[in-house]
């Protein structure tokens, strides 16, 4: 007698979990569109990195320098796009001088606003700005930068002249939020308003917006009031859901407990300009994470320092920054807490609610080899990926120290991560069988991203109770054999917009690697 083992293949032959599609692609990040799998493995792709830094601070330009034994730092709390309009890629970073008392004060009049001393928040004996508003901080001095790219890769920090650094306009700087959200708005009927930002301002500890004609020179007049209410730093991350008509704000604040942990909270408006939602919290490490932590760093404790996330596709995707606390940082009036910072990938079906891809924390940014630029952390990425030419590609910022470094040791620079279309995550098999719910969608053409280069993938398309349809068996199907993000499957004599609707796939997988499929 021969025994056999052989994987369990459960299919559910109902209409309880019909599905409504539209046009457009489906990820496989989890199971919303799976009614079974057999010999199949979820596999997450950490990224390719470009291999140098795309953007570092520049020694010469002291903005982007702490000051004498301070840090260097160009760190992307922000955005990254490519301005089809404008022709080029565009990136809003951050920089920081100070804190002041322990140097000489820079001047940049209309922005920075240095004090004599720690307190209390006057610049030459002024306690407010011309429109009124009272300073609260800026001894920190959080400016925003501009650069821009024919490619994406190499970068320029063009001298914009429109504040004035010691003296000296030849500068990028346009405006002092810490972190900037930055969108071109193709529908606003006032030209001089076609781009907007949103984000913390440290002169008032609070949330503001700002509109301007082309990205670069900003004003607040029309906005003097903060339009979302929060006092603390740290990323802001503002996206636009074309699903829901919202804009959806990540921000990094304080948990309530003995740690006071790092955490992300969330509110949405119909409108950058507000009314905003107060903010409520949304995602806290787990025990889980602090399990990785003391299995991976020895670490006390895991806190979730920054999140960006995303509408893509046909759901939410987000790399969250997770510091494991190692122990204590640098000197007081600098960093309290120390450990590294790695990237782990979530996702979500609603924007609110999320969880992570990979059970085991495996990092979608890879920290790099040690005496890399990006060793120590990966402390936050653009606000969203940019998507072009059949790549992901997301900047984000790395540094060689951990995070309790000594001011003078921190040093942060721009990187480049990157993945093939929808290739975050896949399917992968030996010999597999992925199979949908049923689903009503739109008629079209059924296309496929998958590698195959090492075997084949055929589809079968089978009717709501899981039976196949006459011209879409496994034989009928042309398999695919290659390693293809946009193939288009064909049936030998029948085609797609044939097929009785509702209907499932039975993804066939031999030595195969499935990434999505699309209507196209």
């Amino acid at each position: 007698m021969f025994l056999y083992a052989h994987n369990i293949f459960v299919v559910i032959h109902n209409l309880n979990n019909l599905q409504t599609l539209n046009s457009g692609t489906h990820l496989f990040i989890d199971d919303a569109l799976i009614a079974s799998k057999q010999g199949v493995k979820r596999v997450l792709h950490p990224c390719v990195k470009h291999e140098a830094p795309v953007l570092e601070p520049d020694p010469n330009n002291p903005w982007e320098h702490g000051g004498p034994d301070q840090s260097r730092r160009v760190h992307l709390y922000g955005t990254t796009m490519y301005d089809a309009a404008y022709g080029k890629y565009r990136m809003w970073y951050m920089c920081r001088m100070g804190p002041h008392w322990r140097f000489k004060a820079n001047e940049i009049p209309g922005l920075y606003v240095p004090r004599p001393d720690r307190n209390p928040s006057t610049y030459r004996g002024k306690t407010q700005d011309k429109y009124g508003r009272k300073f609260v901080e800026n001894d920190r001095g959080d400016l925003t930068c501009y650069a821009e790219s024919h490619d994406g890769l190499t970068w320029t920090k063009p001298n914009l002249g429109i504040f004035e650094f010691n003296g000296n306009p030849n500068n990028n700087i346009v405006w002092d939020l810490h972190g900037a959200s930055v969108f071109r708005d193709d529908d606003e009927l006032d030209s001089q308003k076609r781009y907007k930002i949103i984000g913390f301002c440290r002169r008032y500890r609070n949330v503001f917006f700002l509109t301007s004609p082309d990205g670069i020179r900003w004003h607040d007049s029309d906005y003097l009031e903060p339009v979302a209410q929060r006092n603390n730093e740290g990323c802001f991350n503002v996206i636009y859901d074309n699903k829901t008509s919202l804009f959806r704000a990540y921000a990094l604040t304080r948990d309530k407990d003995k740690d006071a942990r790092r955490m992300i909270e969330y509110t949405e408006s119909p409108t950058l300009e507000g009314p905003w939602k107060p903010l409520e919290p949304m995602f806290r490490a787990t025990e889980q994470d602090d399990e990785v932590g003391i299995e991976r760093y020895g670490a006390d404790r895991a806190e979730i320092h920054n999140m960006s996330g995303f509408l893509y596709h046909n759901i939410y995707i987000g790399i969250a920054g997770v510091l494991y606390v190692t122990g204590p940082g640098a000197a007081e009036h600098e960093i309290p807490v120390d450990g590294p910072i790695d990237a782990q990938l979530v996702c979500s079906i609603d924007g609110f609610n999320w969880d992570y891809i990979d059970s085991d924390r495996t990092p979608i940014i890879p920290r790099g080899e040690t005496g890399t630029y990006d060793t120590g952390m990966i402390m936050g990425t653009a606000t969203q990926p940019i998507i072009k030419d059949d790549e992901i590609h997301w900047y984000y910022t790395g540094t060689e120290h951990t995070h309790g470094a000594a001011m003078n040791d921190r040093h942060k620079v721009i990187g480049l991560a990157k993945w093939r279309l929808d290739g975050f995550v896949s399917l992968d098999a030996v010999e597999g069988i992925v199979e949908t719910v049923p689903l009503q969608m739109p008629n079209g053409t059924l296309e496929i991203n998958a590698d195959a280069s090492d075997g084949q993938m055929r589809v079968e398309v089978l009717t709501a109770d899981g039976q196949v349809q006459p011209g879409f068996s496994l034989d009928d199907c042309i398999p695919l054999t290659e390693d293809c993000i946009h193939h288009r499957v064909k049936w030998k004599s029948a085609q797609l917009v044939n097929a009785i609707q509702p209907l499932r796939f039975r993804f066939n997988l031999h030595h195969t690697r499935l990434f999505s499929f699309r209507i196209q």
